[in-house]
């Protein structure tokens, strides 16, 4: 049953890495467009924006990366697997962000002290324009992607993304308040794009620590609900949840008639366990600690 479970684990990840290696590509086409030619038209916050979504590339090498860690099977020195190495990824994600929006925050304030006048033509709107319709298209995909593979990796990486597209709206709109002659619009429009980076740095490493302090995953009063509705039960506590959106853990106490044998208890455990993993998607693992709590049959 586990091997059969390992192999639906590692197809999982490879669509995941597929995934990550097809937006990795457009992410590469995005920045170098808007990186060169900010570059050409000395326009700091399209050179900001690139790097933003140089940062996505990025992100996607180190998910390709914790991805293929992910799905090795569990051994002897990791019982458990190597599922958490995918939240590591995310957390590396998030301080490459910060250090990218550090990187540009500096920047914007050297251009703020001492101004330069950015030349913005027709392709400089161009560029930004059809990049961000691309940032658009990746976003909706990933996004799919990553509720229908129930990866956390593919969700927070689509977060990255999206922070990019606002990004280059105010990249676009700054454009036209410089040619309607207020070059400083630039470096400001910069500094904003820092601070909208460390945000998203922000909401994804929360995210991630989540997962690593073993935070509630799920609504234990629903999980309760569930195993209250077979009849040899009397109560139900302890319950704990842990893990990540598509590996979650339970472990739940339950009390049973304490003169049924351990065959019939050990069967009442079992059936608990196959109807949450069955009710609630992405639970892997259901630990019932069954309880003699009854005096007389329920």
């Amino acid at each position: 049953m586990k091997n059969i479970e390992h192999e639906a684990q590692k197809l999982k990840y490879g669509e995941v890495i597929k995934v990550l290696a097809q937006i990795l590509v457009l992410n590469i086409i995005v920045s170098l467009a808007k990186i060169v030619y900010g570059l050409i038209s000395n326009t700091a916050s399209m050179i900001a924006d690139g790097f933003h979504s140089f940062s996505d590339g990025a992100s996607n090498v180190v998910g390709i990366v914790g991805i293929w860690i992910s799905g090795k099977p569990a051994d002897e020195t990791h019982p458990y697997g190597h599922h958490k190495v995918e939240t590591l990824s995310t957390i590396a994600i998030s301080f490459l962000l910060f250090f990218v929006a550090i990187k540009i925050a500096i920047d914007a304030y050297g251009r703020i002290v001492s101004p330069t006048e950015p030349e913005i033509g027709f392709l400089n709107f161009a560029v930004m324009i059809v990049t961000t319709f691309i940032n658009i298209f990746v976003v909706v995909y990933e996004k799919a992607k990553g509720h229908k593979l129930r990866s956390s990796i593919l969700i927070s990486d689509s977060k990255h993304t999206q922070s990019d597209i606002y990004i280059s709206i105010s990249v676009i709109l700054g454009f036209i308040f410089i040619k309607m002659g207020f070059p400083i619009a630039d470096p400001i429009i910069s500094f904003v794009i820092s601070l909208l980076i460390a945000k998203a740095g922000l909401e994804i490493l929360k995210e991630a620590i989540d997962v690593l302090i073993d935070a509630q995953m799920m609504d234990t009063d629903d999980i309760h609900e569930i195993v209250m509705e077979f009849e040899e039960v009397c109560y139900c506590h302890k319950i704990r949840t842990r893990g990540k959106d598509d590996h979650i853990m339970i472990d739940l106490h339950v009390g049973v008639d304490r003169h049924k044998t351990i065959e019939e208890a050990h069967d009442i455990a079992h059936r608990i366990e196959n109807r949450i993993i069955e009710r609630r998607e992405g639970v892997y693992e259901v630990i019932v600690h069954v309880e003699p709590g009854c005096d007389e049959e329920v």
